[in-house]
């Protein structure tokens, strides 16, 4: 059951003239956001729990996909979209709700926090807003955004239980899975994204415990523009080989080995504001 008339009643409570703050909150849930946030993350503090996270998204994404193309059930009727789609014909489950999930749930649970309360409601609130936002735009059907909430949920409990807090055995369960989807939908860009930013994280992750910590606020700073520069140039990269998909899992790799490094780039970098003598620390280096 999709429920699509309690979809079309949400769908008629939500003023169309408001359709550009769904569109925001819905990009809460994407890739591409959610990708700089995880990023950023990992570039600033607690870069094992990142990384963790990180790996739990590209596992994540390659699962649905797989589990989309089996189910093989369509999107809502076109003319009820208030925004436009690139990809992706298939509506169940719901890819946002599953990645908000995933992604701000893992957060929550690889920081320590399933016990405040205040950062578990502000979690939910985002992952229930980001979904019915999706309903709102007409994208999904109410049925869709709860299954994908309740399948990231039940992804999220799985690999906490199987990795045990282990990064490098995170990313080689997403280079797994990865594979399995490839095998079964078919060589898709979504899936290489996973399989080669999983192998990357794999080769990665191995130097986490050795990644320097930051010296001081300017340090962070160059970090984050020196990161950010380096995936928009992988990216703009990837628009001219996207036609050759041999070249697309290697490219992805160096994307994912290359935020995962960028730390030990940075950290071999003299600024005349960087404290020196800094030590590891497991708040600001690789807890």
């Amino acid at each position: 059951m999709r429920f699509e008339n309690e979809s079309a009643a949400i769908r008629e409570a939500f003023p169309t003239e408001y359709a550009d703050l769904a569109i925001v909150v819905t990009e809460l849930g994407g890739q591409s956001v959610l990708m700089f946030l995880l990023a950023t993350l990992f570039w600033l503090s607690r870069r094992r729990r990142n990384a963790l996270v990180i790996a739990y998204a590209l596992a994540g994404a390659s699962l649905l996909i797989a589990i989309k193309a089996v189910l093989g059930l369509p999107r809502p009727p076109a003319d009820l979209f208030l925004t436009s789609l690139e990809s992706d014909t298939y509506g169940f489950p719901s890819g946002h709700a599953f990645a908000a999930v995933v992604v701000y749930g893992g957060l929550v649970s690889a920081h320590d926090c399933v016990r405040d309360y205040r950062v578990v409601t502000a979690a939910g609130a985002l992952i229930l807003t980001i979904s019915l936002s999706r309903v709102v735009l007409g994208v999904h059907y109410l049925g869709d955004v709860i299954a994908g909430a309740a399948v990231g949920l039940a992804f999220l409990a799985a690999m906490n239980r199987v990795t045990r807090g282990e990064p490098r055995r995170a990313f080689a369960i997403a280079v797994a899975v990865s594979l399995a989807g490839v095998l079964v939908v078919g060589v898709a860009a979504e899936l290489l994204l996973g399989l080669g930013g999983s192998i990357g994280g794999l080769l990665a992750s191995s130097r986490l415990e050795r990644l320097p910590a930051i010296r001081s606020k300017g340090e962070g700073v160059v970090l984050v523009v020196a990161g950010s520069g380096f995936v928009a140039a992988v990216l703009a990269v990837e628009s001219t080989v996207a036609t050759v998909d041999a070249l697309l899992v290697p490219l992805y790799a160096v994307l994912l080995a290359g935020i995962l490094l960028a730390p030990a780039a940075v950290g071999r970098l003299e600024f005349g504001t960087l404290e020196s003598g800094a030590s590891r620390s497991d708040e600001n280096g690789t807890a």
